[in-house]
This record gives C-alpha cells, structure tokens and sequence, in this order.
C-alpha cells in the first residue's frame, strides 16, 4: 500500500512534490487512431473502495503546499490512458514523459478517432473493467459517465488523498464549467480549452489592391468582419470559382463539426437548443425560435461562398482546405491552428489572421469544447492518477503544451512572453473570455446531437427548408426529453 506523507520544504507542480524519482521510458501507445480530430454503482460502497485505494497518512487532510509521494525506486506503477486523438492529447502524450523521469510511473496513451474513443471509454467505464484509470472525454460524455458513477469527483479525490490543486482560479471560468462539471459539481480539469474563432487570410486583408476593391463595392474598408453582415460581404467579395477560390467554407456533413459550428450561430442570433444557463441542465426548447431560425438561414446563406462538397465537409476538410489556400476565412477550431500555421506543411503559413467571431444579435459569443481528465472510479491507481492530472495542469507544463499545438484553460498562460508570440494566442484568449458551454451535456445529448445534426446538414443540403427542420427537431427533442424539454414555440407542420 503506498502512503502519503507531509514535506513542506518540495514542491513539485500541481500540488504534489515528489522526491522520489527514477529515470523512465514513457511506452508506446498500444493503438493509435488519428481523427479525420450504465449501470448505477452503489456511493457508499464506491466511496469506501476509493478511500482504500487512495489511502493517505494525512488524517484526510489537504495538503496543497506540498506532498510527497513515497514509492519505491522500481515501481510498476502504470496509468493507462483513454483519449481521442487530437493534437491536445499529442502534446500531453509529449509532456508525460517528463512525468515519468521524476516519478517513476508509467504512462501509456490509447488514441482513438472522435466516435471510437468515445465508446472505448463508454464501454470500459460501464462494463468497470477498470483498464483506464483516466478517460480524456468532451463534455458531451460526461453527464453519462457522472450519472453512473462511474468517474469520480474532484472533490473525492481531494479529500481522499489529501491532494488539491492550486490552479483553479487561474481557470477561464466558464469555460471550466462546461467542461468539467456536471449538476455544480466538479469532476475534472481540461486537458484542452478549445474554442472556435475565425482564420481569414491576412496576405489578402491587407492588400492595397482588394481594399481597393473591397470598398469600391461595399462602400467600407476591408477589415476583419465585426458583425455578421460584415462576415457575409467579405465572403462575398473573396469567392472567386474560376480560380479555385472561396469566401469561406462550412462543415456541413451530417457529423458533430456541424452540431458544432451552427451552435455559433444559433447563440449569436440569440437562440439556441434549449432555455438554460448550464450545459447539463434541461429547459424549454427553442431550436424552433424566430432567433435560432434567423440563425440557421443566416448560416446556410453562407453555402453559396463555400467550395463544392461543403455537404462532405467536417473540421478536417476546414483545416485542409485554409491550409492549401483554397479559401479565404471560415470558423475553426483552436486546436486546428498549428496544423494551418505549420510552415513545413501549409501553402499558407505566414499569411493568416485571427479574428472572434463577428457579433450577432446576442452579441459576441464563442464555442467551448474539449477534452477533460475524468479518473475512473474502476482505477487500480486513482491516487497515482490524480497526481498527473494536477501535474499536467501545473502552469510550466500548460506553457509548453500551448507552444506545442495545445488550448489551455487557463488564463496566466496566455500572458507568458513564449506563448504571447503565437499568432493565435491572444485571439484565444478573447475569445475564451466570452466562450460558453453551447453544447448539451445531458444524459440524451447522443440523441440530441443526432437530431441536430440531420436537421441542419438537411437544410444545407436543400432537403429541407430551415423552417421545416427546426419545427421537425423541436418536436423530435420534446419525444427525447419529455416533460424536461417542453416546446416554447408552437410547431407547424413539419410534413
């Protein structure tokens, strides 16, 4: 049994200080899959198991000056790792090593696409096999895994161990939330805060010759579009077919990127999914609202400036066409930007900008999603797994995995002098200001995206108008949920 004890002279980041080092190997990922990016469980007895497991020489005290993890020199001591396979999870997987040289314990990472890691990890958390002690899942998963109990609560974890984080009000808050808690409660920190903002082509924004043009046209100069109106002129201007050359580009596959880029637009035009403050809670519906439909047709207006195939189109196609040059500006995601400003392999390097999202008439608003550290309630090391988790939170190690391709959620990074020197990185920093947890995070959110996501790439693919789509997914979200989701707008017929 590995014990805990007291020394207020180490530290050692994330609250945990570790004197006890060996020089390790971090092995080879048993399964690596890039992205193209339950039952109940009795509490007391799970509680009892995890006050075992995690047994601490502290009186069951927090320690957050600092702890000292006494292990053996030939520890056997291997994490296992579940996670989807983004650049995020590339950059921790890089990071860990440096884990494993102080502290002896292993690290193996599993990465798997987008849909596979979501169900490597559903399936191990639900079946309690145990074989990851750490799940690094989008907030979509984590009503389900928290419902089943079967991941354990920060707040557990704490008082088990005697460990607690000194970082937490350098997170972006609400960002934080929707991340990593569900029902007010916390059960994990971000591994990646990603949010969504706007690349355009900076080269092009200020050449002479388009301002020229630009304003010429539309009777204003030519800059990063602060309003939607502005956004639909420029995408205008810039679409230029003959040329292989588009205003912008949407992700309109029937796949979660177009859940995920439409839920900017619907927040911005002051709609929505459903009235609520939280991602986790339910409320009236609204996919069918006048905002949330100014929203869609506004968004599906964009088709006409987008290549050919947007209907095929997810986050990949958005990174790989920006990065060939083929399109001016679109919506992307901030763990895309390395791929884009990468100078051994984008036509574009150099040549881009970053911008928010142009305001709508909620206002400027922006995405939140990513993975979080969940810590099964089946590990064999809960204690040793609570330990990385608070170390790779630590601010020197989220400086490196920024500089690396990586989204932190917290704050301070952002204003290191090494990461400020990014192009990208003040742009992410505003917008994780603003940025809320837009995606549902319920029990049935499955079934929610999977209603969202055929009524929208429907309207984008002439199969149905907006209005006919949004009335059809309000009254397929009101089956879902029932008396936790009741309509707010009367539904016409969606024959």
């Amino acid at each position: 049994m590995v014990s805990l004890s007291v020394d207020l002279e180490t530290r050692v980041p994330g609250a945990v200080a570790n004197p006890c080092i060996q020089e390790r190997t971090v092995d080879q990922n048993e399964s690596r899959s890039h992205r193209s990016k339950f039952g109940s469980t009795d509490t007391h007895a799970a509680g009892t198991w995890l006050l075992r497991a995690l047994a601490v020489g502290v009186g069951m005290g927090l320690v957050p000056a600092a702890v000292c993890l006494s292990q053996s020199a030939k520890t056997d001591t291997t994490l296992r790792i579940e996670a989807d396979a983004t650049t995020a999870t590339d950059t921790m997987e890089a990071t860990a090593r440096e884990f494993t040289k102080k502290t002896g314990i292993q690290i193996v990472v599993e990465k798997f696409g987008y849909a596979d890691s979501m169900k490597k990890a559903t399936d191990d958390l639900t079946s309690k096999t145990g074989r990851y002690d750490i799940v690094l899942q989008n907030a979509d998963a984590l009503a389900k895994f928290a419902e089943q109990k079967s991941i354990v609560s920060i707040s557990d974890l704490e008082k088990a161990s005697g460990l607690k984080a000194d970082f937490e009000d350098d997170l972006y808050a609400s960002a934080w939330r929707a991340l990593s808690w569900y029902k007010g409660t916390k059960y994990g920190y971000p591994l990646a805060a990603n949010t969504m903002f706007i690349v355009y082509r900076k080269d092009l924004m200020e050449s002479p010759r388009e301002k020229e043009g630009f304003r010429a046209k539309y009777g204003y100069d030519l800059a990063p579009a602060q309003t939607w109106k502005q956004y639909s002129d420029i995408a205008e201007y810039f679409t230029r077919p003959e040329q292989g050359f588009f205003g912008t580009l949407l992700q309109g596959k029937r796949f979660p990127a177009v859940w995920f880029e439409w839920l900017n637009f619907a927040f911005s035009f002051g709609g929505g999914v459903m009235e609520k403050d939280y991602s986790w809670e339910y409320g009236p519906i609204i996919i069918n609202s006048p905002q949330t439909l100014q929203g869609t047709e506004y968004y599906n207006s964009l088709k006409k400036f987008s290549p050919p195939g947007f209907t095929n189109f997810t986050w990949d196609d958005a990174i790989g066409q920006t990065r060939d040059g083929h399109v001016f500006m679109c919506v992307i995601w901030s763990d895309a930007l390395f791929h884009i400003t990468d100078s051994k392999n984008s036509k574009v390097s150099g040549k881009v900008g970053f911008a928010p999202i142009p305001s709508g008439t909620n206002g400027r608003v922006a995405q939140v999603a990513g993975s979080s550290y969940f810590i099964s309630r089946y590990s064999k090391h809960p204690k040793e797994a609570f330990q990385f988790e608070l170390w790779m939170l630590d601010r020197e190690n989220q400086i490196n995995q920024e500089l690396a391709g990586g989204s932190s959620g917290r704050k301070s990074v952002y204003a290191d002098s090494r990461v400020s020197k990014l192009p990208y990185s003040q742009t992410i920093a505003r917008s994780l200001e603003v940025a809320r947890g837009m995606i549902d995070t319920v029990p049935e959110t499955p079934q929610v995206s999977e209603v969202i996501e055929t009524a929208i790439s429907d309207v984008l693919a002439d199969k149905q108008g907006a209005p006919q789509a949004l009335n059809g997914a309000a009254e397929e979200l009101h089956k879902t949920l029932g008396d936790k989701g009741p309509l707010k707008y009367a539904v016409t017929s969606s024959k």
